[in-house]
């Protein structure tokens, strides 16, 4: 049996959350959108891209300051909880900061 790569995509997730180190962001909710990309090798056992999406969405009950903590928190704790991912790349846009524009940031592993 031969090991293939796959790839999971997890495109415009929304979310309303908490995160910014100013004082309105801290206060309220705004929406974010997920987009990512995760490379894996099914040996044993299938990537549940349902368990993906649920653990993207509860990492923002954490209500993290700045987009480069939540990034940080995916780039360590991805790798634990879902040990068949090999690469991936995750990137959060915050859609509401500015009228004109998104501000988005990205990370990847490894």
């Amino acid at each position: 049996m031969s090991i293939k790569n796959y790839e999971i995509s997890l495109e415009d997730l929304e979310l309303e959350v908490i995160i910014g180190i100013l004082e309105k962001e801290r206060e309220n909710k705004q929406k974010i959108k997920i987009d990512a990309r995760f490379i894996y090798q099914k040996k044993e056992e299938f990537l549940d891209y349902r368990h993906l999406r649920e653990f993207i969405k509860n990492a923002f009950n954490q209500k993290f300051l700045l987009l480069e903590d939540a990034l940080e928190y995916f780039y360590r704790e991805i790798p634990r909880n879902f040990p068949q991912i090999e690469r991936f790349s995750l990137r959060i846009c915050k859609l509401e900061i500015f009228e004109d524009c998104k501000v988005c940031m990205q990370i990847s592993y490894p």
